[in-house]
């Protein structure tokens, strides 16, 4: 009979025949041993599903690759953990890798803490091979909904180790198109509401960066972001129908409006873009000082190009 493995690797993969043998070298350098890799090949174009399964085969790995059409990240995450024979989850996305404690040191943490139901910790931020910062995921304590939803997101996909029946409890990532890019955190906000979400506060894994995001991605990832983010904030609000609570809520859209105009104003385009949100931004919130700075470096930015 297979033996079930405590844990399961689950890669989701599109377009990834270049890079992900060193994602997966990341893996099989893990000094902690029971696992099992689930990578799904998202409808990819290339030879991904080929050099993984051929990878599989070389290095005598505990694995299987799946092929379906292209769901995007959250469909392809949804098939793999359904996949998984471990009672444990640990995401990682085709192109980031682990420190080779990364396992060892997260599952020592979870088996001397069986309250803990995720446990998320710090990364590298890579370029070109190089450190360039370190995202400091760490909060004390327990994560509620609350700080999560107000604070803003402090789980990356790949340094997340989950329990996998959290994935019948909170309902999989949402695989609704506006929902791409942001499905992480609408995943982890409904986790937090049924789970203990604790940090380890190392890092224990590298995120790799790609280029600048395009404008058009700017506004793309940030439509998707005001989405869901409305969609939590009308949960919170029931119940809470006081003024502090509606201004709370208008508080966190109008950030959004500032993370975009913030990419966009770093990138010096879009002008139209940057007006219209500009213009939501302050009538959303206009007594957040964070918001009057933002919009004085618009009208600046605006003056300059006329």
């Amino acid at each position: 009979m297979k033996k079930t493995s405590l844990v399961s690797v689950v890669i989701p993969a599109y377009n990834a025949e270049y890079f992900i043998e060193k994602t997966l070298d990341s893996v099989i350098a893990q000094t902690y041993t029971d696992y099992e890799i689930v990578v799904v090949d998202d409808g990819s174009s290339d030879n991904t599903k080929k050099v993984v399964e051929e990878y599989f085969a070389r290095n005598k790995v505990c694995g299987q690759c799946i092929r379906q059409p292209n769901k995007k990240i959250a469909g392809a995450r949804n098939t793999g953990i359904r996949a998984a024979q471990g009672l444990w989850i640990a995401l990682l996305d085709h192109d980031d890798l682990w420190h080779k404690e990364k396992l060892e040191k997260v599952m020592s943490v979870l088996n001397r803490r069986p309250d803990i139901d995720l446990l998320c910790h710090n990364e590298h931020i890579c370029k070109n091979g190089v450190v360039v910062r370190i995202t400091q995921n760490y909060r004390k304590g327990y994560t509620k909904f609350e700080e999560l939803l107000f604070k803003g997101n402090s789980l990356s996909p790949s340094a997340v180790v989950l329990r996998k029946n959290l994935f019948e409890i909170a309902g999989g990532f949402d695989e609704d198109p506006d929902l791409n890019t942001v499905e992480d955190y609408d995943f982890w906000l409904r986790v937090s509401r049924v789970a203990k979400i604790r940090y380890l506060n190392e890092e224990l894994g590298s995120y790799v960066l790609v280029k600048s995001a395009a404008s058009n991605r700017i506004l793309y990832h940030h439509r998707n972001l005001g989405i869901m983010l409305e969609r939590h904030l009308k949960e919170y609000l029931k119940g809470r129908c006081g003024l502090l609570g509606r201004l709370r809520a208008k508080k966190k859209v109008a950030s959004v409006y500032r993370s975009a105009l913030v990419g966009l104003l770093a990138q010096r385009i879009e002008p139209e873009a940057q007006e219209r949100i500009a213009k939501e931004m302050i009538k959303t919130c206009i007594w957040d000082s964070k918001n009057i700075i933002r919009y004085l470096e618009w009208k600046m930015f605006a003056t300059t190009i006329k």
